[in-house]
């Protein structure tokens, strides 16, 4: 049901979508309460100098921004690769093809769930030809992650489960692409998790990205997705870590979560703040 409810709203003219991500938008944050204090809190605790009349604009400011990327992933199932070039500019790929020596070797990107995460793939794609292989978490709902799967594997992507990431690595060690992480996610219950102070609070993060950069050598890139205007992003591959090799694992991660803080400090209201992304606590503080 789902599943078919996305395909037919994705038939929709993208003005439409965003008639419908507005309401949604009012709807969510002032009627519904989708997670608005999973949201507040978020941000207070991101955020304890600033006031609350600054969180509250953020917080109205996120939500039409949330149901904005919904209606865009929907409408990226029907978008042909000369949209996403129009709409998503792209910096960095002179730089990814030196520390790759030119396409030689793959390249693992991380990222965040800020801006629009699912149209950048495509955009970086349609700009420097590359092959990106997404790696993912398989949605709970099955619907919903049939129709993701098929948003992300247009264009000859090939979207990897998480637990089946090591052995294609491996597999495909020889073959140039851009391996996309969003290494942002809750790590959940794994034992191979770094603590870090991040967004002011006590933060895991799985340490499996640093751990195949590491065994591979393959350089690390962290990917910044800003927003322009409505319907429009700049994509930023920013080169983090160039030999891996040579660090540890917590120098490697440490890299990309200073990145990733810096990049949500300077446009908080895109990032995904009703994610639950602090329900686990540090062992230190249990």
């Amino acid at each position: 049901m789902i599943y078919w409810l996305y395909k037919a709203l994705a038939l929709l003219p993208l003005p439409i979508k965003y008639g419908l991500a507005s309401v949604g938008a009012f709807l969510l944050q002032r009627v519904f309460r989708y997670r608005t204090k999973v949201v507040y809190k978020n941000l207070q605790n991101a955020f304890p100098e600033r006031d609350e009349a600054w969180r509250g604009d953020v917080a109205t400011r996120f939500y039409r921004q949330f149901t904005d990327v919904t209606m865009e992933i929907l409408h990226a199932s029907r978008m042909p690769l000369s949209e996403f070039k129009q709409r998503v500019t792209v910096e960095g790929l002179d730089e990814l093809n030196r520390v790759t020596e030119n396409r030689v070797k793959s390249v693992i990107v991380l990222t965040i769930h800020l801006g629009n995460w699912e149209w950048m793939m495509h955009a970086a794609n349609a700009h420097g030809n590359l092959a990106i292989d997404p790696v993912y978490k398989r949605l709970r709902n099955e619907g919903a992650d049939r129709f993701a799967y098929e948003v992300r594997s247009r264009f000859g992507g090939e979207p990897i489960l998480m637990e089946k990431v090591a052995r294609n690595v491996l597999k495909n060690r020889r073959r140039f692409r851009l391996l996309v992480l969003l290494a942002d996610q809750s790590p959940g219950g794994r034992d191979n998790v770094y603590w870090t102070n991040w967004l002011n609070q006590a933060t895991g993060f799985f340490l499996g990205p640093a751990t195949i950069a590491k065994l591979t050598d393959f350089p690390v890139m962290f990917a910044r997705c800003q927003r322009k205007n409505r319907g429009h992003y700049h994509l930023s591959l920013i080169p983090i870590v160039e030999t891996p090799g040579q660090l540890t694992e917590e120098q490697i991660i440490e890299a990309y979560i200073r990145a990733a803080e810096q990049t949500i400090q300077g446009e908080p209201e895109s990032y995904l703040w009703s994610n639950r992304r602090w329900k686990h606590q540090s062992p230190q503080t249990e």
